[in-house]
This record gives structure tokens, C-alpha cells and sequence, in this order.
């Protein structure tokens, strides 16, 4: 590759990475362009040190620039003009992540506009001053295995994962990136005319400075994820550079519009469940009571509770009917109502209780795990087996109960065609102590599907 690159989010991460690669690939050129210039100076000081001669005859440029603001991307390619007199291959990288987790219902405008701004109006901006700019110039020749070919230009844009699939509390985000890989292949549409391809690159979890952030201090998050991807581990920044690299290079002449997945086949092992209710099982409606000035009682709510879940990578739902707090619930001014409805539970709840239905899919399997308390399990509809660790288990049939007084044990739907429901039940206890040692609890693979305790 012996042209000019320009990569935005060239900072830090995958931006980083790829601004880098295109150095160690032959570019004459390499814009790293950020938000933080400094930053972006740093991350281009850092590439030439680390490639030492290699970088001989090649030049670095930092530049700053707001995607989420047109003008700002215009003076960047503007700039980037005047320093190296074109632009053969454009990496947008710039992005933002969730800043807040909440359900469509409480999310703020000003987090989902931001995700908007610059994930969705940044991609716009960048594609179409670069598109512009490509268009003015003489094509590229590049050399291949089979003689020359010409480019005029090459586009890619990082979308997601998420461009692929919905995450409950996610809605900005996940609205972002479907849109960012509509643009690119509208995009591919309108330029393949000119010549120009554009094309999208879809990481799932990558061991990013923007994931690191959000898992800091919540390690089983990171647990959680690595457990998620069926290759057991986030990917390193450079699996996804080589794909962009490959995308931007004339390997890739006849290739535009493309969505490529790097997900470790995070997005292929996806189960049935999207949502609460399983799809073949009815809605279920949830009836709170208080009381009235005549001290009657009349109901509160009539709804379908308020926190639902996908759990083991949608092969079931959580609809939390209830929880509370305290050995002694308080009713009073609906207090134990405010708390049901503001905090999303645990596994079970410290000094409380949590009342929860779980949708499991066709032949569905819990992976084992321990909750440090009593389990009350009902079935609801299906029949499910219930194994323990030493090995025993037990059929259950609609209206059969369990009590599970702190024991591992997993959880499988026998009907191979039909979702099951069950109703579990959880209530805290005091340590337990078995053969003189602590039993703990132990979520294993569920870890990540569960609030944290609070300290």
C-alpha cells in the first residue's frame, strides 16, 4: 500500500492500530486525526518510535477534529490535502460508546442524541468529505499479483456487532451502529460510480481503552464477556486492523458495501430469546396492591413488571416480578414499591427477596451454578429436570416445587420443540457452613447476567 491514509479515533484503540498498520504496510503518508490532539500527537510519535527505519521516507500528521461537527471534518481533509496533497484510504474509527445504561422508557434525550451525533452524523460527515475529496483525484495505481489495478479510493467505517443484533438498556448505541452500516451501504451505492468502495468493519469485544473503562472495577464483567465469545477471549485490536488493512487494499477491489464480523462468533451462538415472554409462551401480567383512604384494598399496578433480562446468551428471560429489601419490608408510602422498580437485583437480594419467572428455550441447559440462599422453583409450564453436582436428579412437572437450601445445581428444559417457564423465588440466608467451610456463592458462566452485589 503506497498511498495516503486517514484514520479519525487514530488516539487510542483500534484507530490507533490501524493508523499504525497502514505505517508498517508502505503508506507515504498517515493522518492520525482525534478529538484530543494530543493524544493523537502522541499515539503518531509512538508509531514512528516504535517502527523505527521502517518509517524512513514516510510522514506522520496529527490532526484534530470533532466529527460530529461538518466543519471540523472539512478543514481536517482540508489539511490533510494541503500536507500530502490527496487521500487513497480513509479509516473512520471515531466513535463514542454508551455513557448510561437505562431502558428506552427512562434514557435521557441528551445520551441518545450524543450517540447519534457522533456515531451516526460523524460517519456522514467523514464519508462524504473524504468521498468529495477522492473524487477530485487522479486515481491510484496500485500493484497486484496479477498486474496493476487502479483505485480511486477506499472508505471504511467501524460499526458493531450491535449493527446485527438489539442489547436490552442499550437502545443509543445499538440505534447508532445499525444506522452507521446503513450509510455505508448506501453509501457503497452512491460512490461505486466513482470508483470509490465503502465498506464496514463489525468488532464485537475488543481489549479496547473504551472497554477497559467500562469494565474497570466490575472484573466479573470482563469474565462475563470472555465466557460469551465462543473463541473465550476479547479480540486483540490488530485482528481487527488486518481486516481493515485487507478492506482498504486493492485485495479488496471487488469487495464494497460489506459488513465484515470480527466477533470471535459472538453473533453466530446467539440463542431464540430476544425478549420477555419466550416467543411461544403468553405475556404475563404482574398485579400490585395498596390501599386506599378507606383502608380497602385496590391495585396499584397492573403491569408486566419492571425488569426483564436476556440470561446465557439469549437462551433464556428474567422478568423480575418483584424484590425487597430488609427482613421486615416496609410498606409504608410505597416504599417497597420505589425500590422494586429502582434497583435491578442480584441473583438474590442481601437481607431480601427476589421473585423472578425465567423463559428457557427449546432443550435449554443452565449452566451450574450456587446462589447463597433459599431457592423456592416452580414450574409454571414445561417439564425440567433438575441435576445437582453430586449427580441426583429429579423430573418437575407444571405445579411441582423445589427448595434448593444453597446447593449447585443446574436447570434444563426437557421439551426439545417448546419454551418452559419457571417462577423461582430466592431469599437471603445467614453463612452456611458445610464440612466446617464457607459455602460461597458461584454464578460460573452466569456471572455476567446478574447485578453485581452492592458493597
Amino acid at each position: 500500500m503506497k498511498g495516503v491514509a486517514l484514520v479519525t479515533g487514530a488516539a487510542s484503540g483500534i484507530g490507533e492500530d490501524c493508523a499504525k498498520s497502514f505505517l508498517e504496510e508502505g503508506c507515504v503518508g498517515v493522518i492520525f486525526a482525534d478529538i484530543d490532539l494530543a493524544r493523537a500527537e502522541a499515539a503518531a510519535k509512538s508509531a514512528s518510535a516504535a517502527l523505527g527505519s521502517i518509517t524512513s521516507g514516510r510522514t506522520l500528521a496529527a490532526l484534530k477534529v470533532d466529527v460530529s461537527d461538518s466543519t471540523s471534518v472539512d478543514s481536517m481533509v482540508s489539511k490533510a490535502v494541503g500536507i500530502f496533497g490527496r487521500i487513497d484510504y480513509c479509516v473512520h474509527s471515531a466513535g463514542v460508546g454508551a455513557q448510561e445504561s437505562s431502558s428506552v422508557l427512562d434514557m435521557s434525550s441528551t445520551e441518545f442524541e450524543n450517540s447519534q451525533a457522533i456515531n451516526v452524523r460523524g460517519s456522514f460527515n467523514v464519508i462524504k468529505a473524504v468521498s468529495r475529496q477522492m473524487i477530485t483525484q487522479t486515481p491510484l495505481t496500485e500493484t497486484t499479483r496479477r498486474g496493476e489495478k487502479i483505485s480511486r479510493g477506499s472508505i471504511v467505517a467501524l460499526a458493531s456487532a450491535h449493527s446485527f443484533m438489539a442489547t436490552r438498556n442499550l437502545s443509543q448505541y445499538t440505534t447508532s451502529k445499525h444506522a452507521v452500516l446503513g450509510l455505508v451501504r448506501s453509501a457503497a451505492l452512491d460512490l461505486a460510480t466513482h470508483g470509490i468502495r465503502v465498506n464496514a468493519v463489525c468488532p464485537g469485544w475488543v481489549d479496547t481503552p473504551m472497554v477497559s473503562k467500562a469494565t474497570r472495577g466490575i472484573p466479573e464483567i470482563r469474565t462475563y464477556i470472555e465466557k460469551l465469545v465462543p473463541f473465550g477471549r476479547m479480540a486483540e485490536t490488530e485482528e481487527v486492523s488486518e481486516v481493515v488493512l485487507f478492506l482498504s487494499s486493492s485485495r479488496a477491489s471487488f469487495v464494497t458495501g460489506a459488513a465484515w464480523v470480527v466477533d470471535g462468533g459472538l453473533t453466530q451462538e446467539q440463542g431464540p430469546i430476544t425478549q420477555f415472554p419466550a416467543a411461544d409462551l403468553r405475556p404475563t401480567k404482574r398485579f400490585i396492591t395498596t390501599h386506599n383512604a378507606e383502608r380497602k384494598a385496590v391495585f396499584l399496578a397492573d403491569d408486566s413488571g419492571d425488569h426483564h433480562k436476556i440470561l446465557v446468551n439469549g437462551n433464556a428471560a428474567a422478568n423480575i416480578i418483584y424484590s425487597t429489601q430488609g427482613a421486615q419490608v416496609d410498606l409504608n408510602d410505597e416504599k417497597d414499591v420505589a425500590f422494586a422498580k429502582a434497583n435491578e437485583p442480584p441473583i438474590h437480594v442481601r437481607s431480601g427477596s427476589v421473585a423472578r419467572l425465567i423463559d428457557f428455550a427449546p432443550g435449554m441447559e443452565s449452566p451450574i451454578h450456587r446462589a447463597m440462599s433459599i431457592d423456592y422453583g416452580v414450574v409454571i409450564e414445561g417439564e425440567f429436570l433438575l441435576t445437582l453436582d453430586s449427580g441426583e436428579s429429579r423430573r418437575m412437572l407444571p405445579g411441582d416445587c423445589s427448595v434448593n437450601r444453597g446447593g449447585n445445581h443446574k436447570w434444563k428444559n426437557l421439551d426439545e420443540k417448546k419454551s418452559g417457564r419457571m417462577l423461582f423465588i430466592l431469599l437471603d440466608v445467614a453463612p452456611l457452613y458445610v464440612g466446617g467451610q464457607l459455602m460461597e456463592e458461584d454464578l460460573g458462566e452466569m456471572a455476567g447476567d446478574y447485578a453485581p452485589h452492592p458493597e
